[in-house]
């Protein structure tokens, strides 16, 4: 099968081409910071927004997998440009209403507020995205599927998250119990994601969009438990008041008005599991661990 990837270097996009070039016939469109040749897949170096380079590519793509569209006009782009059979666009949950108190599924509203600021930015832009893949799909009956993930983490993860904290185990340092902090939260391990996008890819299911999210809710806690469990030297743990903190990673909601919670059941209807968090915060922690050590 032929699948032409946007993006494919960076984090997400990095692991899905390490664990799919031997299982598809992979095309890569990147900007040429990273190169992937080495895995065996065709390359092709240019800026998304370059509408002459596009019409270079005139292979037929049986799926396309977009993972970085952040810009209105950047699936269009791609689509009136390019043959293909099934778009999948990598989303985000951020897309949904927010602060409505449901969990939210498949079918909860999107967003229709535009917030201040980069995130508010992020997320408007991501909603937009989401109209134009069904406007430009359906105009020209072509299938597409919107992937929303929530919180991903996991090895090659550039966001300073899970790898500071590691870092902080590997040189000794103690991590925080936030002991007034009340929200819980959900994450996705990396794994999972590119094993969504490899079922959507494979079974072209019907349904149009997936959130790709562990139902299990956690803590700043249970994260120090998980990783706590990966050292073979004791890690200590203090507790600290929000205030306390200093220098130290918060990448995740502390109050309860802070939480956005939601429904990642669907995409089990593939055949689909979630790794636990134990196992998947072990492998993170294995492979974050030699970076750290020396």
């Amino acid at each position: 099968m032929k699948v032409l990837v946007i993006g494919g270097t960076y984090f997400l996009g990095r692991v899905f081409t390490l664990l799919s070039y031997q299982k598809y016939d992979l095309t890569l469109v990147n900007r040429g910071n990273y190169s992937m040749a080495q895995y065996s897949v065709k390359e092709y170096h240019f800026d998304r927004h370059d509408i002459k380079q596009w019409q270079t590519l005139f292979d037929h793509y049986d799926v396309i997998v977009d993972f970085c569209a952040y810009q209105q006009g950047d699936i269009k782009i791609v689509t009136d440009n390019i043959s293909f059979g099934h778009y999948i666009f990598i989303s985000t949950v951020d897309v949904y209403e927010r602060g409505t108190g449901y969990i939210k599924k498949e079918d909860h509203p999107l967003e229709y507020r535009h917030f201040i600021g980069e995130i508010g930015d992020y997320i408007h832009s991501k909603v937009l995205l989401e109209h134009e893949l069904q406007e430009t799909c359906r105009k020209q009956h072509k299938a597409y599927t919107s992937l929303r993930p929530g919180n991903i983490y996991g090895p090659f993860n550039y966001a300073p998250r899970e790898s500071e904290l590691i870092k902080r185990i590997v040189h000794g340092l103690p991590l925080i119990d936030i002991i007034d902090a009340d929200a819980s939260f959900q994450l996705v391990y990396v794994k999972d994601v590119v094993q969504a996008i490899q079922l959507i890819i494979d079974q072209q299911p019907s349904y149009h969009a997936f959130n790709i999210i562990n139902p299990q809710y956690l803590t700043y806690q249970d994260i120090n438990q998980y990783l706590s469990q990966c050292s073979q030297e004791p890690v200590q743990i203090m507790k600290q008041t929000i205030q306390q903190i200093t220098d130290y990673p918060l990448p995740y909601p502390l109050f309860k008005e802070e939480m956005e919670l939601y429904d990642g059941h669907l995409i089990e209807s593939l055949g689909f599991t979630y790794t636990s968090h134990q196992e998947g915060f072990h492998q993170t922690y294995d492979a974050f661990y030699p970076v750290f050590k020396d």
